[in-house]
Order: C-alpha cells, then structure tokens, then sequence
C-alpha cells in the first residue's frame, strides 16, 4: 500500500497566539483525502499542532499561503532530495506556479480537487506533469472530507465550507482569483450531514461570507440555520460576514438561535477614501448612510459578538487614522478587534499596482514571503513612514489590550448579548490576539506605556 503524506506548514511566526484558541483544522487535505484512491495509506502533518519530523513516504502533497510557503518549500526539499515525488498547491502555488516548481516536482493550481485523481494516476503510470489546473467545480460534486487523517483531538474548534467563491473582488484579496467571482453553494441536505460528523462542538464555517451576496442566497442560509435548529445539532458556530447581516431582524434571530456566537465582518476601514480605493463599496454604502453603529448594534443585541477586521495605513490614511479606528471601535462597542496590514499577496489587485509601481521592498523571494503574514508592511505607505504606522498600531492595541479597557469591553459584551457564551469566547479570542501582541517584537520596539 503506498503512502501519500500531505502535510500543513506552519506560520512560525504568527500574530494569532494562543492556537488552541484560535486554530482550526485544514480543510483542503481532508478533501484530497477523500478523493484519493483507497489503495493508498494516507497520513498527515498539521505543523500548527505538532512538530514537523521526516516520515519516509511514496509521495508528498503539501499547502502552502503566502506566509507559510518558504517553510512549505524547506519541507518540500527534505522530500524532493530523496528522490520522493513532491506535490505542491494552494493558493501561493496557484499564483506563483514557476517558483514552486523549483522546490517540487508537480504543482496544482486553483481547486485541486478536479484534478487530484488524474495526477494520481499520472504518477503511477510515469507520466507526471509540471503543472495541473484545477477546475472551479460544483460543490455538490465534492465527497465528504476525511477527518478521521486528523488529530482532532487537538483542534479546539472543527470547520466546515458550505461555499466558494466571492464576486466582490476586492483589491487587497486573493479569493476571486483563487476560486473565482461566481459563488457557489452546496447543497443544504450535505452540509447537515457533514455537521453531524465532525466530533468538535465549537465550528468555524469558513465561508467568506455566511450570507451570501443576493437574495438567494440569504433564503440558503436561512434554510440552513432553521435545519440546525429544528435538528437540535447543538453546535456553537464561528463565521465570517457582511455588514448586512445586521440588516435582517429575522436572519439575525435565526442564526442566535442556531448557535452563532461570533462574526467576523470585515469592516477595514472608518476612511471613506480608504473603502473606496479597496473596493468595499458595501461598507461605503453603509458609511454614507451612517448606518454602521445601527447594524453593529443589531448583530450584538442578539447574543452575536462582533470580530470587527480592520485594514490600515491605505495609501489614502494618515496618522489620525488609529486614534479614529480606537474612538470607533469604542464608541460602536465592537467585542474582538483584528487590526492588519494591508499585505500585497500574489494574485491580488495590489500585489500588481505595488509591483508595478516598484514600490516592493524586500524582493528577495522565496525567502522574504515569511514577512507576508498580515502584521508587517512590505512596502512603505504614502502618508506616513513605516514607522510611523507601527507606532500607530502598536499605541492603538496597547490601549486596546489595557486591562481596565479589556474588563470594561467584556462586562459591555456581556450586557450587550446576554450571552455568557459568547462572552466568554470572546475574551478568549482577544486573549490569544493580546498575547501574541504583548509577546511581538513591535510591542517591545514601539511600546508607549499606555497599558
């Protein structure tokens, strides 16, 4: 029986903390798991939650992001160097498929799933290519993923995807040019299914966006949440969403009652010109009505913590842009905070305007993707010196993270939800984001003493 070893490399250096916290299981290697012909022994290594040791196999797939691909390509070259056949994908080896040829013998680009089983047989027969390009699939044509290869055990929440794809397209995203601008959605009926199977309580749905980008799709989602209430599957859930969430009374009280605690928008920016040049025209719309502490406040009232993602310096910020971002986040009583950078990832509309413009700093790739991890700027912003920005960043969260404003911001989600649930995910989470920050290299360099 031969042995395919697919392996997760870690980010070793990340600016989430705490991973039992904040860590969820892969999903793309179960999905190759699952596909993969029975005849072979299938195995992983997930570096996140364990310690990567070489294990002798008769091949290798390995995923990689932007961050985590050198170590990707170290790992890959262990295996390469014995003669091993060595496979590489994900969303980095889609966008930058030449540089990863040069640490493997085969790369995948876009969803493998389509194209995984033909490799398979590629390489039984010696008949392996260079390069293989996924197609963007129905959803529904996609089996169940294996988390029995998992350690599951470790993994404090489980995750599932009900959907791919955004038609968003936003600047400073990869999403519409790794699965594409059409979104798709499985089935309702597999999606129960695949709930009752994973062993964890708490699940991240990974989906973008939970509701969708049209009235259809928010029917789907309402659908969705009424099957898990009516199945009484008892799960505690973890999403991604529009602003838009806050604008239906009757979505909002469905997904309470189905178990949602926690939803992360993506605001990015209190800058108008900011939205503008990132193409978040949802949010802008909202700015210009004035409506954003009004939907806040609606998601938050039905026991849902708001994770509010910020990304700054734009190129159209300046230094008053953290003090605004702080005074916003207390004023519209936002439970956790997610503050990045705006990072220039291959594929994106930015990572083209930046290297166009030449404004890159660090080219040496592979080497300098580890800067590429969403907490550092990798060129220098228009109004302000990188310095300056760190600076702003780093007062921001010092005061943030500032006990009295921590205990104050748990008693205010408390009160707000009325859900110690929630609440106490919520600490949790910006427990893990306030650890990792008061241990980052930025805190001990640009450190106010404001907490």
């Amino acid at each position: 029986m031969p042995k395919l070893l697919l392996i997760n490399p870690a980010i070793k250096k990340t600016v989430l903390g705490n991973t039992r916290a904040t860590t969820w299981p892969p999903l793309n290697l179960p999905y190759i798991a699952a596909l993969t012909p029975p005849h072979y022994d299938v195995q992983v290594i997930d570096e996140n939650i364990e310690p990567f040791e070489f294990r002798n196999a008769d091949v290798v797939g390995i995923t990689a992001m932007t961050s985590s691909v050198f170590r990707a390509y170290q790992i890959a070259q262990h295996y390469r160097s014995r003669g091993i056949p060595t496979i590489m994908g994900g969303i980095h080896v889609s966008m930058m498929p030449d540089e990863a040829l040069e640490f493997c013998d085969a790369v995948v680009q876009g969803e493998a799933e389509s194209v995984w089983v033909q490799l398979l047989e590629d390489l039984e027969s010696g008949r392996l290519r260079r390069k293989y390009r996924g197609d963007w699939q129905d959803l529904d044509n996609l089996p169940l993923p294996r988390r029995d290869i998992l350690k599951n055990s470790f993994y404090n929440w489980g995750s599932i995807q009900t959907s791919r794809g955004c038609p968003m397209d936003c600047t400073f995203c990869s999403v519409t040019a790794f699965n594409g601008r059409r979104f798709r959605r499985r089935k309702v009926n597999s999606v129960i299914q695949e709930l009752k199977q994973i062993p964890q309580k708490k699940i991240l749905i990974a989906d973008d966006n939970i509701i969708g980008h049209g009235r259809r799709d928010r029917e789907w989602t309402k659908i969705f949440l009424k099957k898990v209430i009516d199945l009484r599957l008892k799960k505690i859930f973890f999403v991604q969403s529009s602003l838009q969430l806050g604008e239906d009374p009757e979505l909002l009280r469905l997904a309470a009652a189905a178990g949602i605690k926690v939803a992360l928008i993506g605001m990015e920016s209190v800058n108008p010109a900011s939205l503008q040049a990132y193409k978040k025209f949802i949010n802008l719309k909202h700015f210009h009505e004035n409506r954003y502490t009004e939907l806040i406040k609606n998601i938050r009232k039905t026991g849902i913590a708001v994770l509010g993602a910020f990304l700054m310096p734009d190129d159209n910020d300046t230094k008053a842009v953290f003090d605004a971002t702080r005074h916003f986040i207390q004023s519209t009583g936002i439970d956790i905070i997610q503050t990045t950078k705006p990072t220039p990832l291959p594929g994106t509309q930015l990572w083209n305007t930046l290297m166009k413009d030449n404004r890159i700093i660090d080219t040496d790739f592979p080497k300098a993707w580890q800067e590429y991890r969403l907490s550092r700027l990798v060129y220098e912003p228009k109004k302000m010196s990188r310095q300056e920005a760190y600076q702003g960043f780093t007062a921001l969260r010092e005061i943030y993270y500032s006990w009295p404003k921590t205990i104050r911001r748990t008693l205010n989600t408390l009160w707000t939800t009325r859900d110690p649930i929630t609440t106490l995910i919520a600490y949790r989470i910006n427990a893990s984001y306030r650890k990792a920050f008061f241990e980052s290299d930025h805190f001990r360099q640009y450190r106010t003493n404001c907490s």
